[in-house]
């Protein structure tokens, strides 16, 4: 009885780690589907006006800049915007005064300031509203030279500057990958940045 009750909780341990894989392997790839689609996105947005949004408008927590080039963190009233409503709490709307949609968002989280916030869809370590960890962020190549500097995301540990060849970026914070010592101990995780600009895999 005691051998058989063994090899069953090996054999649920071996499952439980392909699940868990497999459910991270899962919520990567809906990440990466995300990034691009926000990505294509704003460069529809650009087709569509023939510039780059500012970012003058939004809350001055959500704005990002990196050298000459600006963006802003996807918080509520950006994501209405992107998505072609018309809401008159705040004045970003103003930023597609046509009101086209441009994207759909399907998974929110409340922010500070009480607005649906995208997120992606990873749980974060905080219940902090004003956490952004999970959020998306982006920026526009607004100085026209066709390199973006992606700065450090203080969320991210290992996190550095990274030069990127784009007119958009779109990036997040995701958990890394677990791995194991040579000694089979797991390692403890970090955070990391995951970006637009990376090809997919299955790591």
């Amino acid at each position: 009885m005691l051998i058989v009750i063994s090899i069953i909780s090996v054999l649920l341990g071996l499952l439980y780690g392909a699940i868990e894989r497999a459910q991270k392997f899962s919520r990567r790839t809906i990440t990466y589907t995300e990034l691009k689609s926000i990505e294509a996105a704003w460069k529809q947005y650009y087709a569509y006006y023939h510039e780059w949004p500012s970012n003058e408008l939004v809350n001055a927590s959500s704005r990002l800049q990196s050298g000459e080039d600006r963006g802003f963190i996807i918080d509520g009233s950006i994501a209405s915007m992107l998505q072609g409503v018309h809401d008159t709490k705040s004045e970003v709307w103003k930023l597609n005064p046509e009101s086209i949609p441009f994207l759909e968002f399907s998974r929110y989280k409340l922010d500070s300031q009480n607005q649906p916030m995208p997120v992606n869809p990873f749980k974060s370590n905080s219940n902090d509203p004003r956490d952004l960890t999970r959020s998306y962020k982006v920026l526009f190549d607004t100085n026209g030279d066709r390199q973006i500097e992606v700065p450090p995301d203080a969320a991210a540990a290992n996190s550095t500057n990274t030069t990127v060849i784009s007119s958009v970026v779109v990036w997040t914070v995701i958990p890394a990958t677990r791995q194991t010592t040579s000694s089979g101990q797991a390692k403890e995780s970090t955070e990391v940045v995951f970006g637009s600009w990376e090809s997919f895999n299955v790591k």
